[in-house]
């Protein structure tokens, strides 16, 4: 029966960004849901580092997309390759001899981010900070530098982060006239 109620639905968002599921077309602009972030050609090799280091895979989707738009032949204005912006440096001390090649730097990279979860005490705002702007200058600081685009960084990914990880309920109603209703908003 549920199977048959589901058949037929429309996925959208509201201007206020909450789900609705229906098999009403929407009148008021609402968009379809479009997939961002939830299967990149990268996933499997993302998903076997992140449990060999223990880093959470939406983390890093995030980092990537900040980083680099998943764009493995990526070279920032500072000098950092790859689609995780490994810096040269800190790439050959993770064993990356390619920072150009996906798996190596997607280890590089989340090995680092792992790195950084232990000296940061698991402190995401820290460990951010320091993979854009350098671990030693927040360790000294013990605060995200006052660098705009550090500042920007590190917004940007926990802002994006918390709905990545945030599991929402789905409530089921059936309107007046016995339409089923599928939201994420409770009534």
């Amino acid at each position: 029966m549920i199977l048959l109620l589901l058949l037929g639905q429309i996925i959208s968002t509201t201007k206020t960004g909450n789900v609705l599921i229906t098999n009403i077309p929407l009148l008021d602009g609402s968009r379809e849901i479009q997939r961002d972030m939830t299967c990149t050609d990268y996933d499997h090799i993302i998903k076997h580092y992140c449990q060999l280091y223990d880093v959470d895979k939406e983390l890093v989707k995030l980092v990537i997309q900040k980083e680099s738009e998943f764009n493995p032949r990526a070279i920032s204005s500072s000098g950092a390759i790859g689609l995780m912006q490994l810096m040269p440096e800190t790439a050959r001390s993770l064993g990356v001899k390619d920072p150009y090649n996906p798996r190596e730097n997607i280890k590089g990279g989340v090995k680092y981010l792992g790195h950084l979860f232990d000296i940061f005490g698991q402190d995401l705002e820290l460990v951010l900070a320091a993979y854009h702007a350098g671990p030693g200058l927040v360790r000294r600081l013990n605060r995200v530098p006052e660098i705009p685009a550090t500042m920007e960084y590190v917004d940007y990914i926990i802002s994006r982060y918390g709905r990545a990880i945030k599991k929402n309920p789905v409530y089921f109603s059936l309107t007046t006239d016995g339409t089923p209703f599928f939201t994420n908003v409770p009534k």
